[in-house]
């Protein structure tokens, strides 16, 4: 909540809505949209594009400051919020709008939940291949204001791999679009991938156009478990470089690998995925690799990459750090040195340079000791950490998205450019924005 909001301006801009967007549902604040312990003076839930319009003109024109929220699945990793004064639930525009199967392309709403969507597109045996932590409640676009990602990135990348076009109502209200429907449209400038981890400071994605990804006709998981962490990288960059039918990969700590198996030993969890050929191939040299470095293969159900999801979500202190893959291994077995007596669970995305860690702070350990170890030895090793979730007061006392960059100033110029008045998320981005 804004300590400068006067009670006559919520009034004001209530019925402005109301007037222009009758369709707006207008909700009491609550907990159910608070954002690192703050919570907005009036919540309001659009159900098409013109409500949106409609909430951010009278916004703006009132001078308040309004933070996008859906499911809440990753709105820990942004700053906390200057101002929040109005929350506009984002979870009412959740329509597929067109899914064209012969050119493997969806058009949907940003409220649709990403699960609902794979299961749509199963019966075209068809997916979207993003899976963040917490992606059972996670949104489309939810998904690309935070641009997150899970394991698939091993593969399929992230979702400025796969974001074709969108709609976007900006902070006066105004409506644009950028990208197009089809695979190849674009000419000047792509602004597409200006809004991917943008978390809502730029303008809302009200509709997105994505390509979708064939789903394999085989999958199979397996975990090959290593007395070591530098075996383990070497496990997974081997099964990387030579190739194989792999679409996620996760080297796992022994914490994370006890979390899963029950077994605290150094693991890569990875799954093959394509034809019957391609899986024989492939699960034939990873028992061979394995074997070449004193590891054991055995293969998992299905399941076992949803439990992956439920223990590297986000939960009182995340943390995620990025280094050349190189380094994946050496960076993760210091890390998990550092972090012992936090409960730290990490997985790393090897391919990708990408750890993930999960922790819980004691008394005996703060979180920002715990982020500042982190943020040590990862700079040792010319990486970056930034905070996917953290308590709002260890937030107020770091930004989560790092040390500021040589283009902080580059930002803050975007930014004047799109909302002059701040209207959008105050303060949510790097560098306070």
């Amino acid at each position: 909540m804004s300590s400068t909001t006067a009670p006559a301006a919520i009034d004001e801009f209530r019925a402005a809505v109301s007037l222009r967007a009758p369709g707006v549902v207008f909700q009491d604040r609550g907990e159910r949209v608070a954002v690192d312990e703050c919570l907005p003076d009036v919540t309001c839930a659009p159900s098409i594009e013109s409500d949106v319009s409609a909430i951010l003109s009278e916004a703006s024109a009132c001078g308040l400051s309004v933070v996008p929220y859906a499911a809440g699945a990753h709105m820990g990793g942004a700053n906390v919020p200057r101002e929040y004064d109005v929350a506009m639930l984002m979870t009412r525009l959740d329509r597929i709008v067109a899914h064209e199967p012969a050119d493997m392309t969806v058009t949907l709403e940003a409220g649709v939940p990403i699960t609902a969507l794979n299961a749509t597109l199963a019966a075209h045996n068809q997916f979207l291949p993003l899976d963040p932590p917490a992606a059972d409640r996670a949104t489309v676009g939810g998904v690309i204001a935070a641009n997150a990602h899970g394991p698939l990135r091993h593969r399929y990348g992230t979702v400025r791999d796969w974001l074709l076009g969108v709609r976007v109502v900006h902070a006066d209200g105004s409506i644009s679009k950028a990208g197009g429907r089809v695979v190849k449209n674009v000419t000047g400038y792509e602004m597409t991938k200006l809004y991917c981890g943008s978390f809502g400071t730029l303008g809302v994605v009200t509709e997105a156009t994505l390509k979708l990804a064939p789903a394999p006709p085989v999958r199979v998981t397996v975990a090959a478990q290593f007395d070591t962490a530098s075996a383990a990288g070497l496990y997974a960059m081997a099964a990387h470089d030579a190739g194989l039918a792999i679409d996620a990969a996760e080297l796992l700590s022994p914490p994370a690998t006890y979390a899963l198996f029950g077994e605290p030993r150094w693991c890569v969890l990875a799954r093959a995925a394509g034809g019957p050929g391609a899986i024989e191939r492939t699960l034939r040299e990873l028992r061979a690799y394995a074997g070449a470095m004193r590891g054991a293969l055995r293969e998992c159900d299905e399941a076992t990459w949803a439990a992956w999801a439920r223990a590297l979500e986000p939960g009182v202190l995340a943390l995620r750090a990025s280094v050349l893959p190189s380094r994946v291994a050496e960076t993760v077995e210091v890390l998990d040195r550092r972090f012992a007596g936090a409960a730290a669970l990490l997985s790393a995305t090897v391919s990708a340079g990408l750890i993930r860690a999960n922790l819980d702070p004691t008394r005996g350990i703060r979180g920002g000791t715990l982020y500042e170890s982190a943020r040590d030895v990862v700079a040792r090793r010319g990486g970056t950490v930034a905070i996917d979730a953290a308590p709002a007061s260890l937030k107020r006392q770091y930004d989560v998205f790092g040390a500021e960059r040589a283009d902080i100033a580059i930002m803050r110029r975007i930014k004047q450019e799109f909302d002059p008045r701040g209207t959008l998320s105050r303060g949510r981005f790097a560098g306070r924005i």
